[in-house]
């Protein structure tokens, strides 16, 4: 079997994934910082947390792009990109770095906007406790698997033994989770199952009792209640979003872990695809935050082209309308 069919592929992704999502996370905060309304002076500490959290993750991603590897007992993330540098410590720490981040970006794109929608009085001490409170909880997912052991001699014989085909000289020095029975690495899975399953399914459940609220209240005028409406159709995409990247692959890694088949193509695309909310979610910002759309299109569009996009916008959301 080549087990390195796939390496170059994912090698010219990832360099791609690099630019192109620091360059969009990179023009997001230019217009958080240049663009934003008065009226979105709260929600701008969300946008800035969550374009921050993903830029780490997109450096993390370029560091490590990695393939996960299941055994028997132990698995094994194989990787040859810069973190290999200084050792299969530093990238097992960043490993778990990695997964706290990807955590990070469900719960701070759907859910603090969903809050920022949800509450109508905010202050700046409300606003730092929702932000640490939820990174101090997926901070477990980085903790826990520290308190285990670090062999990574058992994992380099338990690989090689299990796969002897595998051209695995190319990995070295192989890093991973010696063990994958400890509590450690079960209760870091189990939380991580959590995050992947359940702030979807949540997120879907909220952004539908807003858009009720929204539609139903008295004192909001159309304006207001059409440009409300527009951020939720952006949450109901981020939340969209995950099912499609997360879950398959999630599932598919559970899989693995559980009947100790390897499928080749979907450890490499477990990081691509937990990965992906960093590169599609500005994209989503920029259409469904009005001010960042309408810098976007006075810059890069001539006079004509923005009236056909402004009728065009009217008549959409005039069929909307309920």
């Amino acid at each position: 079997m080549n087990s390195l069919k796939y390496v170059l592929v994912f090698d010219i992704w990832y360099k791609f994934y690099a630019i192109a999502g620091l360059t969009g996370q990179f023009l997001l905060l230019y217009l958080i910082n240049r663009k934003s309304p008065a009226t979105m002076d709260h929600l701008k500490y969300f946008l800035y947390n969550t374009s921050f959290v993903q830029i780490a993750l997109i450096l993390a991603v370029f560091s490590i792009q990695h393939r996960v590897h299941a055994n028997a007992t132990s698995v094994a993330i194989l990787s040859t990109a810069p973190c290999t540098w200084i050792g299969p410590t530093a990238c097992f720490t960043m490993y778990h770095a990695l997964c706290l981040d990807a955590a990070c970006c469900i719960s701070s794109t759907v859910l603090f906007r969903y809050l920022v929608v949800r509450l109508n009085e905010f202050t700046v001490r409300k606003i730092a406790i929702i932000i640490s409170s939820a990174h101090a909880i997926l901070f477990l997912v980085l903790l826990l698997p520290f308190f285990d052991t670090w062999n990574f001699e058992k994992l380099r014989d338990e690989t090689y033994s299990e796969h002897p085909a595998y051209n695995l000289k190319y990995y070295e020095p192989l890093f991973g989770f010696a063990n994958n029975q400890s509590f450690q690495f079960l209760a870091a899975t189990a939380l991580l199952a959590l995050v992947v399953y359940g702030i979807p399914f949540a997120s879907g459940v909220m952004t539908r009792q807003v858009l009720v609220t929204i539609r139903y209240h008295q004192n909001m005028s159309d304006k207001t209640k059409k440009q409300a409406m527009t951020l939720i159709y952006g949450l109901i995409c981020q939340t969209f979003l995950p099912f499609v990247a997360y879950i398959p692959i999630f599932s598919s890694y559970l899989y693995s872990q559980i009947t100790g088949e390897e499928m080749l193509l979907s450890g490499h695309l477990i990081l691509v695809m937990a990965s992906m909310p960093a590169l599609v979610d500005p994209i989503i910002s920029f259409y469904f935050i009005v001010p960042y759309r309408q810098a976007i299109i006075e810059r890069f569009c001539t006079k004509r082209n923005i009236l056909q996009i402004d009728m065009f916008t009217v008549s959409s959301t005039s069929a909307v309308k309920p």
